[in-house]
This record gives structure tokens, C-alpha cells and sequence, in this order.
């Protein structure tokens, strides 16, 4: 989370710098006129609330689950659950488990949860309020129901492959931002796509008949080859030797400063 935070706070003072490179002077003197102004800007906003979610002393939560999944929660607020069945089935190593909350923590940042609790809402409202205007007072109740939900699981799916298409973006750079191995952290998403295609859909709705109202990670973030196929192409450019002079720079010098005392031990233990 510490990598999340600050690559949103450099994005939030980038916008800051970059609009008030642009803004009159008698605005961007005045503090007031300034942030009113900047509470204008989509990105200004997208990111300042980043910050507030991330903001915090964040906690994680292993839970002792049948049900494989990694999960963020506006609700609950600075705590990243995972369940012991995403560690014994899918994820196995540090570089995994980095791209999988780095895609997690991508949602909560770009505010995925809280676009998809509105858009649901939005929609709903729009079917009470056109079945409320049905002139046959109730006969076409039932068809505009139909149609209407149809309608809303479609524009709520659309939502969603953008919203995981923009998380897959992201949680690699997060992960890469950490100094993980992305290339080898992108073989989750193959072992689940794996899993998921040879399980087929009679283990999947008996597993959703099982677990009450947990989802699967799976059921929420279908593991396509697409999104595998596009993470190792990402993991050419978002990787840790990106940040070698950054990020991982400090972390790449205590390693050597590490390797080079047990060197010098091992040389006095010879001795």
C-alpha cells in the first residue's frame, strides 16, 4: 500500500502543478479561487479522492475461506482481505500476490466500487421510474421488467470489462513499482484462466450454491487468455527494472550493501 500512496500522491501534485501552470494568476494566487477551480477538474478530483481512500494505517486480513478471493472495500476502509483458498489454490509466490492487490487497490483507487455502486442505483431508479409511467397500469409490467434488467446487466458488464481493463493498467505498474518480478507475477492470471476453463460452468454454479454471498474472485474478475496475454506484454514496459533508478533503486543498493556482508563474512569465517 505504501507504493499505491505515494504514486497517488504524485499523481494528485501533478495535476496541481500542471493546471496552476495554466490557470490565470489571479486564481492560482488565491487560494480559495484555486481550489474551487481545481474541484472543477475531473482528474484533480479522481485523484484527491484516491488520497482519501488510501490515506490511513492499512491492515490485512486473512480469512479462512473455501472461496478463492482478494478484495478491497470501500465499507471497510484501509483493510486488504485475502482468503486462505486464493493462497492454496492460485497464488504462490510474493510477485503474485503483489499484481493481484496491486489490481485490487487499482479499483479502490480509481474509484471503481463507488462508479458501479452509482451506475447500479442510476439504473434501477430508471426502471421504477418507466414501469411507473406504464399507461396499462401493470400489463407490461412484467415485459419492461425483463427488458430493463436485461438491459441493466448489460451496461453493468460493459462497465465492468473497462473497469478490470483499467485495474489490470495500473496493478501492474503498482506491482512494478514495487520492485516485483510482473512477468512472473502475470502466471496467476494463466493458472486461473486455466482452472476456470477446465472446471466449466456446473463446478461454477455449484460453487456460487455453496458460498452463500461470497463471490469468487473468479466470478468477479473473469481470467480471460486476453487479459493474461495482455499482462505479459505490459510486463515488458511495467517491470522493476523501470524503476531501478527510483523506486527500486534504494531497495537494489541495501541488497548489495546485504550481499556484500555476508560475503565478507563468510570470508572471515574461511580464515
Amino acid at each position: 500500500t505504501g507504493v499505491a500512496r505515494k504514486f497517488v500522491e504524485q499523481e494528485l501534485q501533478k495535476v496541481i502543478s500542471d493546471r496552476m501552470k495554466i490557470f490565470p494568476k489571479d486564481i492560482v494566487d488565491d487560494e480559495n479561487k484555486l481550489y474551487r477551480t481545481l474541484l472543477k477538474d475531473d482528474e484533480f478530483r479522481l485523484w484527491a479522492h484516491a488520497k482519501q481512500r488510501m490515506d490511513g494505517k492499512w491492515k490485512y486480513h486473512l480469512v479462512t475461506s473455501e472461496i478463492p478471493n482478494a478484495f478491497v472495500s470501500e465499507l471497510l476502509p484501509q483493510r486488504i482481505f485475502v482468503t486462505t483458498r486464493m493462497l492454496e489454490q492460485f497464488v504462490q509466490t510474493d510477485d503474485e500476490m503483489a499484481l493481484v492487490l496491486g489490481h485490487e487497490l487499482s479499483h479502490l483507487i480509481l474509484g471503481h466500487v463507488s462508479n458501479s455502486n452509482t451506475l447500479g442505483t442510476f439504473l434501477r431508479t430508471v426502471e421504477v421510474l418507466l414501469l411507473s409511467l406504464d399507461p396499462t397500469e401493470g400489463v407490461l409490467s412484467l415485459g419492461f421488467m425483463s427488458l430493463l434488467a436485461g438491459s441493466r446487466a448489460a451496461l453493468l458488464a460493459a462497465n465492468s470489462r473497462d473497469a478490470e481493463a483499467e485495474a489490470d493498467a495500473l496493478g501492474i505498474k503498482l506491482a512494478a513499482m514495487g520492485c516485483y518480478n510482473t512477468r512472473a507475477a502475470a502466471e496467476v492470471f494463466d493458472r486461473m484462466h486455466k482452472h476456470d476453463t477446465e472446471s466449466g460452468e456446473a463446478k461454477a454454479e455449484e460453487a456460487m450454491s455453496s458460498s452463500g454471498s461470497i463471490l469468487s474472485f473468479l466470478d468477479s474478475h473473469p481470467p480471460t487468455e486476453e487479459r493474461y496475454e495482455y499482462l505479459i506484454k505490459a510486463s515488458e514496459e511495467e517491470n522493476a527494472e523501470r524503476y531501478s533508478t527510483t523506486n527500486c533503486g534504494g531497495m537494489r543498493q541495501i541488497f548489495r550493501e546485504m550481499l556484500k556482508r555476508e560475503k565478507e563474512e563468510e570470508k572471515d569465517e574461511g580464515k
